[in-house]
């Protein structure tokens, strides 16, 4: 397995950190909401239970094996660690696991509502699509029963009345698709409330070009 097999701890800490601050700056989570993990052999880094992102330091980072027992640290971890390690026992090429509330993914998250966008280039080859998990008691296992339907084919996918959750060979790639994805949600957003009445919809044979970039993007 590649990823961050031969990153320092360290290295890795400080990553999951910088992560954190940025989220917060973004205003993607509020004091204690969200959590971001990174996979290293069979060793999960992630960041811990009702610790605000904004504060989070490399000492308060704890690892935890894959059946989400502490192994390393004196905090809690998150209730949503089996979701992260889900996702690594799903996808070999997943090392990296973020979570959070942004705010434009989670209303579609709340509506229930998966996201296509076939007025944007950009998220067609980027995307395709967001679907959209049915709904689980947050830390249970219900949340995650839906994930092998979808995470293999998303790098993003909506959790119904929760947030989002990005996947990425490195915690920066999966924080970049929910960032990505949450700035196309705005425009598609100020689109409908200026021009309710356009359809910006781009032609069939112009979805199907893109759709093709995308499936080759994917490796597909």
């Amino acid at each position: 397995m590649a990823g961050y097999d031969n990153v320092p701890d360290y290295e890795i800490k400080r990553e999951i950190v910088e992560i954190a601050h940025m989220m917060n700056r973004k205003g993607l989570v509020g004091t204690y909401e969200g959590n971001i993990s990174v996979r290293k052999g069979d060793k999960v880094y992630e960041t811990p239970s009702g610790n605000s992102k904004e504060l989070l330091t490399e000492g308060r980072i704890i690892t935890v094996d894959m059946d989400g027992n502490l192994i390393e640290g004196e905090l809690t971890p998150t209730s949503e660690t089996p979701m992260h390690t889900k996702c690594y026992t799903l996808r070999d090429d997943v090392h990296a696991v973020v979570h959070c509330h942004a705010p434009y993914c989670t209303a579609f998250a709340q509506a229930n509502m998966a996201y296509d966008d076939p007025a944007s280039p950009e998220f067609q080859i980027l995307f395709g699509k967001v679907p959209c998990l049915k709904y689980g008691t947050p830390g249970s296992p219900e949340i995650i029963e839906e994930l092998p339907k979808y995470i293999n084919d998303y790098d993003v996918v909506f959790l119904q009345n929760h947030g989002v959750l990005g996947v990425g060979s490195t915690v920066l790639e999966a924080f970049s698709k929910i960032m990505s994805v949450e700035m196309l949600l705005q425009t598609y957003f100020i689109r409908k409330m200026l021009f309710p009445e356009i359809s910006c919809d781009l032609p069939k044979e112009e979805l199907e070009v893109l759709m093709r970039m995308h499936d080759s993007k994917r490796g597909k």
